[in-house]
């Protein structure tokens, strides 16, 4: 049998449920940038209080330190259109600068300007500004979502701001230079119900270790990864800048799967778990689906990462027929 991308992305499609995310980001997306904006402090100030960011370490900070106390300095007239900028896209220094950070440092860079929001020293929403109907509309949509749901809304719409000329995996090249998201417990010992295969345990051993090397070592030279909502990433060195700008830190928890031998010794699996961000603490959980498609001499020639519809299809683990 032989591999293509195309084919690998069907694997076990009857277990898949329609997620609520896309059409959430897609209704923030069709707001105006004012709105953008005002939704940004409103769900900060809102889902704080339920789920709390963990503050950034210090090396983190450091990273966006640069752009933050230019923003101190300015009037709030300046830093409400600096913001602007970032959510309209418009191609200035500043916007430029936010666009090479990784995601770590795009969520450290917003964790802090919640912060001085909060303090006055930065003007939270433009002044005079009165909630409309479409900021409600989005809300209401975030709330109806699981934590691990809402944590992947907000993070999605603030890493995508910012003026980038050309947007493709090379970004994740740039972002892949920052120094490591620190560690600060030791990773957990894996057991998978139903999982015995040594590339995939040691494909999830690897990331929580942040050994990004060891990662891809299992991969097959034309193997892919499929974040979620997004297009395959091919090759090795493709993989290797993504896992290094997108998967520091993560705490990924597979629980129970499922693996499908091939006629011609290949295999597929699908395994459920969840994985939790350094940004939101051990109290907080992604549901997540993992996808893979195993050539016959047990290397990983793709991966599809899933945000799932919802708990319950944690348990939707059924043989496609």
């Amino acid at each position: 049998m032989s591999f293509s991308i195309e084919s690998a992305q069907k694997i076990f499609s009857g277990t898949q449920v329609p997620s609520p995310i896309p059409a959430t980001i897609a209704l923030f997306d069709q707001l105006s940038v004012d709105d953008k904006l005002a939704l940004l402090w409103f769900a900060y100030t809102e889902l704080g209080r339920s789920i709390t960011p963990a503050a950034p370490g210090a090396a983190r900070l450091q990273l966006a330190e640069g752009l933050l106390n230019q923003i101190k300095q300015m009037s709030n007239d300046e830093q409400t259109q600096l913001m602007r900028d970032l959510a309209a896209y418009v191609d200035t220094p500043i916007s430029r600068s936010y666009a090479n950070f990784s995601v770590n440092t795009k969520l450290a860079f917003w964790f802090e300007l919640g912060e001085l929001m909060k303090k006055g020293i930065v003007a939270p929403i433009p002044p005079g500004y009165q909630i409309t109907q479409g900021v409600k509309v989005v809300l209401e949509a975030i709330q109806k979502l699981d934590p691990g749901q809402q944590i992947t809304v907000l993070r999605n719409t603030v890493i995508n701001m910012g003026f980038e000329p050309e947007v493709n995996s090379s970004g994740y090249a740039k972002a892949a230079k920052e120094p490591m998201f620190p560690r600060t417990q030791p990773a957990p010992q894996l057991t998978v119900e139903g999982i015995t295969e040594p590339a995939v345990l040691s494909y999830f051993e690897a990331l929580n270790a942040d050994n990004f090397d060891a990662a891809i070592a299992l991969f097959t030279p034309d193997g892919a990864v499929q974040p979620p909502f997004q297009k395959p990433i091919v090759g090795r060195e493709s993989i290797a800048a993504y896992m290094r700008a997108e998967a520091q830190g993560l705490n990924i928890m597979p629980e129970q799967g499922i693996s499908e031998s091939l006629p011609d010794g290949s295999k597929q699996l699908k395994i459920t778990g969840k994985v939790q961000t350094p940004w939101f603490g051990v109290q907080v959980g992604m549901n997540i689906a993992w996808r893979f498609l195993l050539n016959p001499e047990g290397k990983i020639f793709f991966v599809a990462i899933d945000m799932l519809a919802s708990p319950q299809e944690l348990m939707n683990l059924r043989p496609t027929k």
